[in-house]
């Protein structure tokens, strides 16, 4: 990093931390991380630790909770990102590890470190799939940098399965039908809450059936320690695939085929094009090839409007077949 990048990088984090007082980081107040939302951290707090890689004078404590809802152990990932920690000598290296303690997140003898120990002067992940549900967990960044002297900032995300809140699953459903939303994570004691509560049968449940008369995107909050956490999931009332109403294949490699939106979703999908006398003029079961205008011998067909029935075939979404029309374009 030049000094005019160094310049601004330090520009812009002193600005942040002069328009926000710092937040506790120390071993007594640890700051807490929430999921996916970057979390600006000053390494200000002088205290010795000697704890795996880590043998610093001055130590961030960042605290985070696991998610209640899974079975195996839950894989999370922490990065560090966006560091300025420049010394006389240049970058300073940081060291950061996370850990599970039994008292003082900074006395070795009550930690347990829950994956590997990450060293660097720049950005830093640190991964592990060990994590157990709705477990409290601190993450320790030291180093041998003193902020009397520069600045030492980063940013720091936390992500994954083990330490998010999901919304399951995304479903497309015939009009007057209905589908079962669920939370995967998040904090049963605080409970949850959908919205809109458009067309649901309970918005405060982890589990709610939703009968929509349109495509809707439901948005649901929960908590996960300390922690406000949201995910998304989107039910489409309709057909799942866009079929095009006219294609051009007259070999200039564009528009050339009748390429079915969606359709390689639907390996058993039979699609049937009729011309205006009701002859079938093609048929395609998977339509893994799009069809390029020709007839069931092989010769381009003539322009015009041709008449088309798609059948999904797909036990899970009992939709009669899609009608309709398609022209030739040369």
């Amino acid at each position: 990093m030049n000094a005019h990048r160094i310049g601004i990088a330090l520009l812009i984090m002193s600005l942040i931390a002069a328009s926000a007082p710092l937040r506790g980081q120390s071993c007594n107040d640890p700051l807490t991380v929430c999921p996916e939302e970057p979390t600006s951290l000053f390494i200000t707090e002088a205290a010795f630790l000697n704890f795996d890689c880590i043998d610093a004078t001055h130590v961030a404590v960042i605290k985070f909770r696991s998610n209640h809802n899974f079975e195996n152990p839950g894989n999370a990932r922490v990065r560090i990102t966006q560091v300025t920690c420049e010394g006389a000598a240049g970058p300073d290296t940081l060291s950061a590890v996370v850990v599970s303690s039994n008292g003082d997140p900074c006395d070795p003898a009550s930690l347990t470190a829950m994956g590997p120990c990450i060293s660097g002067v720049d950005d830093l992940i640190w991964e592990s799939s060990t994590l157990d549900h709705n477990s409290e967990y601190f993450l320790l960044i030291g180093t041998e940098h003193d902020p009397s002297d520069t600045l030492c900032a980063m940013y720091v995300e936390l992500e994954g399965d083990g330490v998010t809140m999901d919304a399951c699953c995304n479903h497309t459903i015939i009009p007057g039908a209905s589908a079962e939303l669920e939370v995967v994570g998040g904090d049963p004691v605080y409970g949850y809450s959908w919205s809109p509560d458009f067309y649901l049968s309970d918005p405060d449940m982890a589990v709610t059936t939703v009968t929509p008369a349109e495509t809707i995107t439901y948005l649901v909050d929960g908590v996960i320690g300390d922690c406000q956490v949201s995910s998304s999931v989107t039910v489409t009332v309709g057909s799942p695939i866009g079929v095009p109403n006219s294609f051009t294949p007259n070999g200039d490699n564009i528009n050339d085929f009748w390429g079915i939106d969606g359709i390689g979703a639907f390996p058993g999908a039979k699609v049937e094009v009729f011309n205006r006398w009701g002859q079938l003029v093609h048929r395609s079961l998977g339509y893994a090839q799009p069809w390029d205008g020709t007839g069931r011998s092989g010769k381009a067909l003539n322009e015009g409007t041709y008449y088309y029935v798609i059948e999904l075939n797909d036990e899970l979404l009992p939709i009669p077949p899609e009608t309709g029309h398609v022209a030739i374009i040369r």
